[in-house]
């Protein structure tokens, strides 16, 4: 089944953005909306944008990933994951979105970066996981095969480590 997994980490400084986007880019499958998919290029343009609206002391981006089991790795593509994350992107027009498509862990899996400051008029995005619920539903109509999982966890970031009691800590928030 795919799952859409919410990062509740905090990100509170450019340092972050820039950390998490080099992590997600590191992949040579990846793309982007609104922004460039190179990760310098990318840092600095969502950068841009929280300077021009006075939002670099806001939350920095918004960190979510789309996971294949192995039985959906095995019939839909890399190629096909890629677009499903382009169409993810789309559904927060007006946020510049990096992705990138990453194979190593126990899954196939997509990260998913957001600029969480508006290009548009630099308001913050505010949506919370209704935003990423319309994730869920646009993949149950491309896949209504497969049941779509909301999860929420926390990612390890040079900021924010996991602790020993926070390992395997995923929390499933609802099954759409």
């Amino acid at each position: 089944m795919p799952n859409v997994i919410v990062t509740r980490n905090t990100y509170p400084d450019t340092h972050s953005l820039q950390y998490v986007i080099g992590y997600v880019l590191r992949s040579a499958m990846r793309g982007g909306y609104g922004v460039s998919p190179d990760p310098q290029w990318a840092f600095d343009e969502m950068y841009f944008v929280k300077r021009a609206f006075y939002q670099t002391d806001a939350l920095q981006l918004k960190h979510f990933l789309i996971s294949y089991s192995h039985e959906e790795a095995m019939f839909i593509d890399f190629e096909e994951m890629l677009q499903t994350a382009f169409e993810a992107a789309k559904l927060f027009q007006e946020y510049q979105i990096v992705y990138g498509l990453h194979l190593d862990g126990s899954y196939v899996h997509v990260h998913m970066v957001m600029n969480t400051t508006s290009f548009i008029d630099g308001h913050q995005y505010s949506d919370g996981l209704s935003g990423i619920t319309k994730v869920c539903s646009m993949l149950k109509k491309k896949y209504p095969q497969y049941p779509v999982n909301l999860c929420q966890t926390r990612c390890y970031t040079f900021k924010e480590p996991f602790t020993d009691a926070d390992k395997g800590k995923e929390q499933v928030l609802k099954s759409l």
